[in-house]
């Protein structure tokens, strides 16, 4: 960055990469997990249910990253083809812990969740690849721990949910990572996802 950059810009700039990356979708929805495994923990009959969330929710996404270095094709497509990867990776990570949860019953809360995250990529997919309409997979992606923590942990989580989500989206127009267009999009897509999921589960 050259060294005539106005200072206030800059600052915004480093604050809004520090918030775009400490906020990136595995980390925000294996802070969800976590916090209402201690906080309602009636929700989780044992580890295995703990486990199969982190990884279906948070590893499995994730591993988008080394695979695009692995790959040939997708190494060389750049940011885009890793970020396609990334949201069929979640594809496939979010219905493999949805069928987990049918399979081993699972309390209603996690299966909640299971079918909201399923949802909201299905139809943040079909925006995106088959409408063609650009969406926010990171909208969407924090959007999702936001609402969730707001649903099962009530005002403290609603207050800290709105925070929060206010600072990403900043960070998200400072960083010109997506267009106010495309964020709300991407949340909105996530919000359906949810209230979808809520009649199936409520």
């Amino acid at each position: 960055m050259s060294e005539n950059t106005p200072a206030a810009p800059r600052a915004a700039l480093a604050v809004a990469k520090a918030i775009r990356t400490i906020t990136v979708p595995p980390v925000m929805v294996a802070g969800l997990i976590l916090i209402l495994y201690f906080a309602r923990g009636e929700m989780f009959r044992s580890w295995v249910d703990l486990a199969a969330s982190l990884v279906g929710l948070a590893i499995f996404p994730v591993l988008a990253y080394p695979l695009s270095v692995a790959i040939p094709a997708v190494h060389k497509g750049g940011r885009a083809a890793q970020r396609s990867l990334a949201m069929y990776l979640s594809v496939a990570g979010y219905a493999g812990v949805f069928l987990y949860g049918l399979l081993a019953h699972v309390e209603t809360g996690l299966m909640l969740i299971y079918t909201a995250y399923l949802l909201s990529v299905v139809l943040l997919v079909f925006i995106n690849k088959v409408i063609r309409i650009r969406a926010s997979g990171h909208g969407c992606s924090v959007t999702g721990p936001l609402v969730l923590t707001c649903y099962f942990l009530g005002m403290g989580g609603i207050i800290a949910g709105i925070a929060l989500w206010g600072a990403i989206l900043w960070a998200s127009l400072v960083r010109k990572s997506h267009t106010l267009r495309e964020f709300l999009l991407g949340s909105a897509t996530c919000v359906v996802g949810f209230f979808i999921a809520l009649i199936f589960w409520h």
